[in-house]
């Protein structure tokens, strides 16, 4: 029977969020790594009361530092680990695995990946699962929609052991502690292991494949690339200090780094690591009295046009405060193609929203909205939200959506409707105790009667709101009309989970309406426009 009395549980050592699966009464931290039991109702037996064999004693991270020592970098660097490790931790326990012993009983806790999908039905998916008979973590592949585990992997000694999973060509990569290991999807079979410099930095590209090319950027500031066929290491940059993280556009990696004793944009050949760009701007006071160069915290964005590919290529850099710029170049020869300065800067912080659009981009920072022309860097302030931040979605018919965060009280999400060329507001819809799942902002992953956590996508002229909700638990479906906010919800589609709130959701793969979201002790498939669960593991 669901417990009612037990919701969120803080890791006693660290304050962490502990995630606990169906049935389990202990789980490791994911944080800081210590063994801890679900909290019991009187009324419980005590024989649950017992720790099971799968605990192990707890262990300090490798790079922790001192706790008399923490610098407020090393603070930051913590949070991004806790988020990450959040974003990563999933349970879902398997009744049989077929082709091994019958009635197996396999909790999935930790990392996991969809793979490359060669079928419209989905992807399967690799993770890090638990062997309740055997007593001991593995790799394994499964199938959710055939409902097998379609192999047995190698052994791993605890579920903190791999932060990461990424999917390449025919194979898959981890991060076992200090390690890269390259195994085939086809079978599991290990390739090659290789040794990094320190542990993996937090970042959603922190481990990144291209090509022949597995990339990784470590919590020391170095990044190397690895040949996938055979893990030597192909090149190695030791950065000047913090970086927030790297991207990879048309073939080349692009990142914030010291190039002669001064911040620059540059693009390293995946090759062989050279440097075959680099863009070093300044940005100068309306009087000339002074300019500003960037640093490690400005922020850079491409545009996302599918259609684009170098040499026309455009990269957007936001960088500088009194004064700030925002500039324009164009990546193939790293020429500027112009130019705008600020005054008072553009606030290019680390939760910058923009959303590109065929001759604008939107973007914002705390409660101010701006839009910036592509043709020229032309720049007008849009709207100012006052007690609301505001972040832009999408523009659809002329209109812009904008997701709003109230400020003032009562912490609030919701979305508005905004006609940018009048500069007015045509509507506005809360979400009630709602939080995004998607970022700035993202929610941590548990849902209960007191946080729903919502997405969304736009199809068929309509913008389509997707709720997932606890006690009872639920996918709850709405759309909204973009040109007027006429709301309009649907029947929910119910979830039997065992307990009145759960852990995800974690959206693994998205393709049209199809969805695949590993939620509590269960994988689903779900069809969104005809609001059923299409497949479901186990």
């Amino acid at each position: 029977m669901p417990d009612p009395q037990v919701k969120k549980v803080a890791c006693p050592s660290c304050g962490a969020p502990l995630l606990f699966g169906a049935g389990e009464i202990t789980t490791r931290c994911t944080f800081c790594h210590a063994v801890v039991e679900r909290p019991l109702r009187a009324d419980q037996p005590a024989a649950l009361k017992t720790r099971p064999a799968i605990s192990r004693p707890s262990r300090p991270s490798a790079g922790s530092p001192p706790a008399n020592r923490i610098s407020i970098f090393s603070f930051l660097t913590l949070g991004l680990g806790l988020v990450a490790a959040i974003a990563s931790f999933v349970v879902v326990m398997a009744l049989a695995d077929n082709g091994s012993s019958a009635g197996t009983r396999w909790i999935f806790s930790g990392a996991i990946a969809a793979l490359p999908v060669d079928r419209p039905e989905g992807p399967d998916v690799i993770a890090l699962a638990y062997d309740l008979s055997n007593e001991e973590y593995l790799l394994v592949r499964v199938d959710p929609i055939a409902g097998k585990v379609v192999w047995r992997g190698k052994q791993i000694g605890e579920s903190s052991d791999v932060r990461t999973i990424i999917p390449g060509d025919a194979r898959f990569f981890t991060v076992e502690e200090g390690e890269l290991h390259a195994y085939r999807s086809a079978d599991g079979t290990e390739i090659w292991q290789a040794g990094l410099s320190d542990e993996l930095m937090y970042c959603d590209e922190c481990l990144s494949v291209d090509g022949n090319r597995a990339i990784a950027l470590t919590q020391d500031y170095v990044i190397e690339a690895f040949d996938t066929e055979t893990g030597a290491s192909a090149w190695k940059r030791w950065m000047d200090g913090y970086t927030s993280g790297f991207t990879i556009v048309d073939g080349g990696l692009w990142v914030i780094d010291k190039v002669e004793g001064e911040y620059a944009l540059i693009m390293l050949d995946l090759a062989d690591g050279s440097v075959r760009r680099s863009i070093a701007p300044k940005c100068a006071a309306p009087d000339n009295a002074y300019e500003y160069g960037m640093n490690a915290t400005a922020k850079f964005l491409f545009d996302p046009d599918p259609s684009v590919r170098a040499p026309d290529r455009a990269v957007y850099i936001f960088y500088g405060w009194h004064p700030g710029c925002i500039g324009r170049w164009n990546t193939a020869t790293a020429e500027r193609v112009w130019q705008t300065a600020d005054e008072d800067g553009f606030a290019p912080s680390g939760d910058l929203a923009a959303l590109f659009t065929p001759d604008l981009v939107y973007f914002a920072s705390d409660d101010r909205l701006w839009s910036i022309a592509k043709a020229d860097g032309s720049v007008r302030t849009v709207a100012e939200g006052g007690d609301y931040e505001l972040v832009p979605l999408a523009f659809e018919q002329e209109i812009l959506i904008l997701r709003t965060k109230r400020t003032r009280g009562t912490t609030r999400f919701g979305l508005r409707g905004f006609d940018p060329a009048r500069g007015e507001i045509l509507w506005d819809h809360p979400v009630e105790n709602g939080e995004p799942y998607d970022p700035p902002d993202a929610a941590f992953r548990h849902v209960d009667e007191d946080r729903a956590i919502w997405t969304w996508r736009f199809s068929g002229g309509l913008l389509h709101l997707y709720t997932f909700q606890a006690d009872p638990n639920r996918l709850s479906f709405a759309t909204l009309n973009p040109r007027d906010g006429f709301f309009s919800s649907g029947e929910p589609l119910a979830f039997d989970f065992s307990y009145d709130s759960y852990f995800g959701p974690n959206i693994l793969f998205r393709k049209g309406a199809l969805i695949w979201v590993m939620a509590d002790s269960h994988l689903l498939g779900i069809d969104l426009d005809t609001a059923e669960i299409k497949y479901h593991f186990p």
